[in-house]
C-alpha cells in the first residue's frame, strides 16, 4: 500500500487507500490499527465513506449505527435507529427505523408514485421492504407487489399487507419468469405519474421517494433520476464490490421515471432474468438524451441487503464490479441493438425477442439433459472479435449448419497477444438468434457432439471465464501457423505443446488438429515436426467454405479502357510484397491498370512512399468484400515472401463472386485450374491476355465457380461434420 500511495496527493485516492488498508487490518484481526487509520483520515477531512468504514470496525450494531448516522448527517438525511421489538430472530437490518419523518408533503395532494416490488421466495425480507415504503413521507403512493410464483410464505405475507393497507396491491406471474417480467406485469397496471422500484428484501429511508419526486418536479426537462445506496449485511456492516474504497454508489433499482413519456417511447423493461436495469437506463439516455437521466448525489437512501444467496453476488452470473460472462455478453448484445435499431420501444409480452441473449437470462429456462447440461450439435470456439478471415470462415460454417437445421453454440475464447477490438464481429453478432445459433457463457454446463476450435492462438493463454463443455469429439482448426512468418525475426503466435496442454485442461483431450490447407500442413511438418507429438494431426485438411450463390455477382462490369485489378486483406506488412520493384510488377503504377485495395494501404505505402495516382484505397470495413469484389475485372493476390498464407480465403471469395484470380504458383495444389498462376514478372501479361479474350475470361469464371462449389461449398462442410453428429434428438 505504501508503494501504491507513494507520491500521490489526490484526496479521494488516499481516502480509498486508507479504507482498503482498514479492511485489511480487519481481516488480520488488528481492529485497533484499522480504527486508528480511519480516525487519522477523518481528522484530515471527514467523508461519509470513512464513517461507513469506521462502522465496519465496530463490534456491536448499536455502535455501527452511530457511524452510519454520521454518514447520513453529511447528506442531511434523518438518522436511523434500531427498533426494540423483542423478536429474537429479527436481524439488526430488519430492525432499522427512522424516528423523525418530518415532511412538507400534503397527504394525497401530490402526484401519485407507483412503487413496484417484484418478489420471489422473499418471506425473510419482504416485510422490511414493504414497511419501509409504507412509511415514506410521500404518502400518495401505490405499492404493486408481484409474486413470481414463490414456494415459501411470501404470498401470504403480501396478501396480509394488501388486506391491511389499500395502497398495497397483490399481483402474480403465471409462471416463474424473473424480476423484470414481474416488473412489466405491474407496469401494465401502474396508475402513478411516476414509477420506481424497491427490491423485495431492501430497506429504504422514509425520505427516499420524496427526494426523488421533488427533483423531478423541480426539473421538468429530466425524465428520470436515481438516488444512492450502500450495500449492507444483516449485521449492519458494509460491503463493497468493484469499487475500491467506496461504499456509497448509485442505486440502479431506485430509478424513478415519468410514466407516460417513457411508456410511449421506451415501453417496458427487457424481459430477462437479470441485468436489465443497466439496459433500461442506457435506453432512456439513448432516446431522451444523456442529460435527461440524473444520478443524484443524494447519499444512501437505501441499504441493499447483502446476503450469500444474492444473485448479484453469484460467482458466475453476478455483477462483481465489471462485466464478465453472461453479463458482458448481454451488455454487448443490447449495445449492438441500440446502435442499429430503428426503434428502442420494447413491448410486453416480448415475443419474439428483439435481440439474442444467453440462456441463463431467459425468463423460461431450457430443459437440461440427464446430467444437467444443455446440448448442441456443434459448438464453435473462437476469437469472435477478429474482423478478418477467421470470422468470415466462422460465419460461413454457422450459416451452413443453420441451413441444415443444426444447433450451434458459440464460445468466445480470447487472444491476449495483441490489442483487439472489444466488440464481437458484427457479422457474427447478426447470426445469433437465440435458437439455432446461441452464445454459451461462463457458468453454463454444456454438451455437444462436435466442438470446433478455430484459431489456435486462443489456446495459448489459460482462461477462466469459459463454459464447462463436455464434447464427444474435439477438432482444432489450424487456420494460422504457429509463427507470423518464417523469417529470422518472425513472431511466435502460439506453441503447439502449450495449446495441447490447455486443451487437456479445458476439455480432457488434445483433440484432432486439422490444417485448413496444404500450405499450413507443410509449415507444421517442416518447421514444427518436433512439437507435434502431443497432438493428433488429421490426414485431411479442413478447408474454408463459402456460399457461391450468395456471393455470385449478377453480371461482369462493363469493359472500359482501364483494367480494374484489386485485392483485399488486412493492412499488415506480411500481406504485401516487401520489395518496391516486385510490388509494382503485380500492382502497376500506370495505365491501363487501376489498382483497387480494400483493407487499407499503410503497409505498401511504407514500401513505395506515396501511393500512385491510379491506386484507389478503401479502409477495412468501409465496404463489404462481396460488394468490393463485384466491381473488379481481375483479383491479384501476392504477399510477403516469408509469409505462409494459411488458406487464402480472399482468393476463393473472388472466385465465388465471378472475378478471375491471378496468384503465385504456390497455390496451385489448393486451387488447381480454378486460378491463373504467374510469377511477378508475368502478372501484367497474364491479365492483359485474359482481358483481351472474352471467351477465356468467361470460361475461367465458370471453371472457378464450379471448383469452389464442389470443393468449398456448404455441402462439403455438412458432409464432413455429419459423421460427428451422433444424436439430434437429445435437446429440446
Amino acid at each position: 500500500m505504501q508503494q501504491a500511495t507513494a507520491g500521490k496527493a489526490e484526496r479521494s485516492f488516499l481516502r480509498r487507500a486508507a479504507i482498503i488498508e482498514a479492511e485489511c487490518y480487519k481481516l488480520l484481526d488488528e481492529i485497533e490499527k484499522g480504527k486508528q487509520r480511519i480516525a487519522d483520515k477523518i481528522k484530515e477531512y471527514p467523508h461519509p465513506d470513512l464513517y461507513l468504514a469506521a462502522a465496519n470496525l465496530e463490534e456491536h450494531p448499536l455502535d455501527r449505527v452511530k457511524w452510519i448516522n454520521k454518514a447520513l448527517a453529511h447528506f442531511n438525511i434523518a438518522p436511523i435507529r434500531l427498533k426494540q421489538t423483542g423478536e429474537k430472530e429479527r436481524t439488526p437490518y430488519d430492525s432499522i427505523d427512522v424516528a423523525a419523518k418530518a415532511t412538507n408533503v400534503k397527504p394525497n395532494m401530490e402526484p401519485k408514485v407507483t412503487v413496484i416490488i417484484p418478489a420471489y421466495n422473499s418471506e425473510d425480507g419482504i416485510a422490511t421492504s414493504i414497511e419501509s415504503i409504507l412509511q415514506q413521507t410521500w404518502t400518495n403512493i401505490e405499492i404493486l407487489v408481484v409474486d413470481d410464483c414463490s414456494t415459501d410464505g411470501t404470498t401470504a405475507l403480501i396478501k396480509r399487507y394488501a388486506a391491511s393497507d389499500d395502497r398495497v396491491k397483490y399481483l402474480k406471474t403465471e409462471i416463474n419468469s424473473g424480476a423484470y417480467v414481474a416488473r412489466n406485469i405491474a407496469l401494465q397496471q401502474a396508475a402513478g405519474e411516476f414509477v420506481t422500484i424497491n427490491d423485495a428484501d431492501d430497506w429504504s429511508h422514509p425520505a427516499k421517494i420524496e427526494t426523488q419526486v421533488n427533483h423531478l418536479l423541480e426539473h421538468p426537462q429530466v425524465i428520470a433520476n436515481t438516488s444512492q445506496q450502500a450495500r449492507m449485511t444483516e449485521e449492519l456492516t458494509f460491503f463493497r464490490r468493484g469499487k475500491p474504497g467506496e461504499y456509497i454508489f448509485v442505486n440502479m433499482s431506485s430509478l424513478m421515471f415519468r410514466k407516460n413519456p417513457v411508456m410511449e417511447n421506451l415501453g417496458f423493461w427487457d424481459s430477462v432474468r437479470f441485468g436489465a436495469d443497466g439496459e433500461f437506463k442506457r435506453r432512456l439516455k439513448k432516446v431522451f438524451g444523456e442529460k435527461a437521466v440524473v444520478d443524484l448525489a443524494s447519499g444512501p437512501y437505501s441499504f441493499q441487503r447483502q446476503t450469500k444467496g444474492s444473485l448479484t453476488g453469484n460467482h458466475a452470473f453476478g455483477f462483481h464490479g465489471y462485466f464478465m460472462g453472461v453479463r458482458k455478453e448481454y451488455f454487448d448484445s443490447y449495445s449492438h441493438y441500440h446502435r442499429v435499431a430503428e426503434s428502442l420501444r420494447y413491448d410486453f409480452p416480448q415475443e419474439p425477442r428483439l435481440f439474442a441473449v444467453p440462456e441463463p437470462m431467459w425468463p423460461q429456462r431450457e430443459k437440461k439433459t440427464a446430467d444437467g447440461r444443455r446440448h448442441f450439435d456443434v459448438i464453435i470456439a473462437s476469437e469472435f472479435r477478429l474482423l478478418g478471415g477467421t470470422n468470415m470462415s466462422n460465419v460461413e460454417e454457422i450459416k451452413a449448419q443453420k441451413q441444415k437445421g443444426l444447433r450451434t453454440g458459440l464460445m468466445q475464447m480470447s487472444r491476449y497477444d495483441f490489442q483487439s477490438r472489444k466488440e464481437m464481429n458484427p457479422h457474427i453478432r447478426e447470426l445469433l438468434d437465440g435458437d439455432l445459433v446461441q452464445m454459451v457463457v461462463y457458468g453454463e454446463e454444456i454438451s455437444c457432439d462436435l466442438l470446433i476450435i478455430r484459431h489456435p492462438p486462443v489456446l495459448q493463454e489459460w482462461q477462466k471465464y469459459l463454459p464447462n463443455v463436455k464434447a464427444k469429439r474435439v477438432n482444432v482448426i489450424v487456420n494460422q501457423p504457429p509463427k507470423r512468418d518464417y523469417s529470422k525475426k518472425g513472431n511466435t503466435l502460439y506453441t503447439i505443446p502449450d495449446c495441447a496442454k490447455r486443451m487437456k485442461e479445458y476439455f480432457g483431450t488434445t483433440g484432432t488438429w486439422y490444417p485448413i490447407g496444404p500450405l499450413v500442413r507443410e509449415a507444421l511438418l517442416t518447421h514444427h515436426s518436433h512439437e507435434l507429438h502431443p497432438i493428433s494431426l488429421a490426414s485431411e485438411d479442413w478447408v474454408n467454405i463459402i456460399d457461391v450463390q450468395e456471393w455470385k455477382r449478377a453480371s461482369r462490369p462493363l469493359r472500359s479502357e482501364k483494367i480494374k485489378i484489386g485485392r483485399h486483406s488486412r493492412d499488415q506488412y506480411v500481406k504485401w510484397p516487401i520489395e518496391r520493384t516486385e510490388l509494382f510488377k503485380v500492382y502497376p503504377e500506370s495505365a491501363p491498370f487501376e489498382v483497387h485495395v480494400l483493407g487499407g494501404a499503410a503497409a505498401p505505402k511504407k514500401v513505395v512512399g506515396e501511393l500512385p495516382e491510379n491506386w484507389y484505397v478503401y479502409e477495412f470495413g468501409e465496404m463489404h468484400p462481396k460488394e468490393f469484389l463485384a466491381t473488379l475485372d481481375v483479383f491479384v493476390y501476392y504477399t510477403h515472401p516469408d509469409w505462409i498464407e494459411a488458406f487464402g480465403r480472399v482468393i476463393f471469395e473472388a472466385m465465388a463472386v465471378g472475378v478471375p484470380v491471378v496468384i503465385p504458383p504456390i497455390y496451385e495444389q489448393l486451387f488447381g485450374d480454378a486460378a491463373l498462376y504467374a510469377e511477378p514478372d508475368d502478372v501484367q501479361e497474364t491479365i492483359v491476355q485474359l482481358m483481351d479474350n472474352p471467351d477465356f475470361y468467361e470460361s475461367q469464371v465458370e471453371k472457378a465457380q464450379a471448383y469452389v462449389e464442389a470443393n468449398f461449398g456448404y455441402t462439403k462442410h455438412i458432409s464432413r461434420i455429419e459423421s460427428f453428429i451422433f444424436d439430434r434428438t437429445n435437446h429440446s
